[in-house]
């Protein structure tokens, strides 16, 4: 059976033999196609099996357990590419697999970016690569034009991540970066859209009607696949992207809402919900996306300001709580101030440092008392820890196809306060209250001035073992290298403990490739001499609460049974 072009296909999967492992099955035992921007659904027949799961699905695509519902909607990077999900069964204590193929049809095709130019340098080449836009990449009125990007590609053979650096603004070239053994795209955002887009109305006056769609997430995702795809060595699975200022929103943004994409966020000193943006930035915008209360959307009903709320991304979207974000902000940046982080999104009520919780999203999070790209006046440059990258780092890494372990409630976060002040400074609609980034302790804002959430909370990723019936994890407070505080009241620097053990904290498993639960699904959990049960969430994902660790590692084991 071949499904080509549907908005729904509902196939059941019958006359298939089964394959026993460790038996090798040559050829799919059945195979879909789908154009890009189409919807495939697939119903799986379990042939009476206790349980059924998919493993090696698509980025993006999405099987419910309860359901047996195989969904799929691929964007317009995906197409001419096929995958090749695994079926597998439980039967009488049995495990019995099968492998489909999906075939995307590539049936969006704006220009393919081409390489301008190449450099040499002391090991690596650099590309100017050109994207020349059509109305997919571009508003009608804007298409037609080059945008240009930097390409850097290590020389030698080998698996390389691949970083996406996304520029502040008023950037008028794309930067030039590079790092040992990282593949480097440096896209351009020459309009200061936030890394968002515009409306389709562009150019012109204030659009007040209309669509607003994200053209220049289009052209990063299209920037990213592209290179991918030419240059060998580029990892997908240790892709991630990062930005400050608007970069950091930018980087917020789409890794959040193209979350398959990226093993990794890292996002400073952005906004996070763009209704919050101070005034002169509202008015910025809103000649790009329409005013805030024109509610202009990008081809649904989800005002573009509301899209972006990245609170309601993540308090809503199941697939952004899969994403590892690392962030840091300034409690005396005078452009993007701290309320970025601590002042509640009028769309769902609760701040981002609140949502981060909420959502049991993989996060490492700092603030302190500097500016807006500039050290705070006592800790200095990036005092929190030496030297850890979660895409680089031996021992805690994260990949698009490993499971990681997401702390949430822990016993050593600070209190960054909720967007209060304390008294010493006059709100200002621009700084918030925002002291002098050079003068320390003078912070308007209420909480502490300086604090992390999961500052020290490690995990063993190789260590990870992840089965339909058993998950487990290596986990432990890192105690490292690093100096005593500079002045008293002041936290450690490096990765030197200062906090009381054990702390105590919520573990989340997320991105499981098999270890896959159905809502409300019991699960046996023991931690050292800690034992007990819990249950799966709406979602089907777990957290084991209240974990106390310590610097010696621990293997948190989980169990269920078929």
């Amino acid at each position: 059976m071949i499904c080509f072009g549907v908005r729904k296909v509902w196939a059941a999967l019958f006359g298939l033999m089964f394959c026993s492992i460790p038996a090798v099955q040559a050829e799919p035992t059945e195979r879909y196609m789908v154009a890009e921007d189409q919807v495939l659904e697939i119903v799986l027949d379990d042939r009476g099996a206790e349980r059924l799961f998919v493993s090696e699905l698509p980025p993006g695509a999405t099987f419910d357990p309860g359901s047996l519902e195989l969904r799929f909607e691929p964007d317009f990077t995906q197409g001419g590419e096929s995958w090749f999900p695994k079926v597998t069964r439980f039967d009488g204590g049995r495990r019995f697999v099968e492998e489909l193929e999906i075939a995307i049809v590539d049936s969006i095709q704006p220009p393919a970016p081409r390489i301008a130019s190449v450099e040499r340098h002391q090991g690596y080449r650099l590309y100017v690569v050109e994207q020349v836009t059509d109305d997919y990449l571009d508003s009608p009125g804007y298409a037609g034009r080059s945008i240009f990007a930097n390409v850097t590609v290590p020389d030698g053979e080998g698996s390389f991540p691949v970083a996406v650096r996304l520029h502040g603004i008023g950037t008028k070239e794309p930067p030039r970066l590079s790092a040992p053994g990282e593949i480097h795209i440096s896209a351009h955002d020459p309009m200061n859209s936030y890394w968002w887009g515009y409306s389709d109305s562009l150019p012109g006056p204030v659009p007040t009607s209309g669509h607003v769609p994200d053209y220049t997430v289009r052209r990063v995702l299209h920037l990213l696949a592209w290179t991918q795809r030419t240059f060998e060595g580029a990892d997908r699975n240790r892709t991630y992207i990062s930005g400050s200022s608007m970069g950091g929103a930018g980087a917020a943004t789409i890794g959040l809402l193209h979350a398959q994409y990226f093993a990794w966020v890292q996002a400073f000193i952005g906004q996070k919900i763009p209704r919050n943006h101070r005034p002169a930035r509202l008015d910025q915008l809103s000649g790009y996306w329409g005013a805030p209360s024109a509610d202009l959307t990008r081809d649904a009903d989800l005002p573009v300001w509301d899209e972006m709320d990245l609170t309601r991304v993540l308090l809503l979207d199941p697939s952004s709580r899969d994403q590892f974000l690392s962030l840091k902000h300034s409690k005396d940046d005078r452009i993007v101030h701290f309320g970025a982080v601590v002042h509640e999104s009028p769309k769902t009520g609760v701040n981002f440092y609140e949502a981060l919780q909420l959502s049991k999203v993989g996060h490492y999070a700092i603030w302190d008392e500097g500016g807006h790209g500039t050290f705070d006046p006592v800790l200095g440059h990036r005092w929190w820890h030496s030297a850890w990258n979660p895409i680089t780092d031996e021992v805690s890494y994260l990949r698009r196809d490993l499971a990681f372990p997401a702390f949430s409630a822990s016993s050593a976060d600070a209190d960054p306060g909720r967007g209060a002040g304390n008294g010493t400074v006059e709100w200002h609609e621009k700084r918030g209250f925002s002291g002098d980034p050079k003068v320390a302790g003078d912070t308007g804002w209420e909480g502490a001035l300086w604090g992390a959430l999961n500052r020290f909370l490690r995990w063993d990723a190789e260590g990870i073992i992840d089965t339909e019936t058993l998950f487990e994890v290596p986990l432990h407070v890192l105690d490292g290298d690093g100096t005593e505080p500079p002045r008293e009241g002041y936290p450690t620097k490096g990765d030197k403990l200062d906090k009381p053990l054990p702390i105590t904290v919520d573990v989340t498993i997320r991105r499981a490739q098999r270890f896959v639960l159905l809502p409300g699904e019991k699960v046996r959990w023991r931690f050292g001499p800690l034992r007990g049960e819990v249950l799966a969430d709406e979602d089907g994902v777990v957290t084991i609460p209240a974990l106390p660790l310590e610097p010696a590692w621990k293997v948190l084991v989980l169990e269920r049974r078929l």
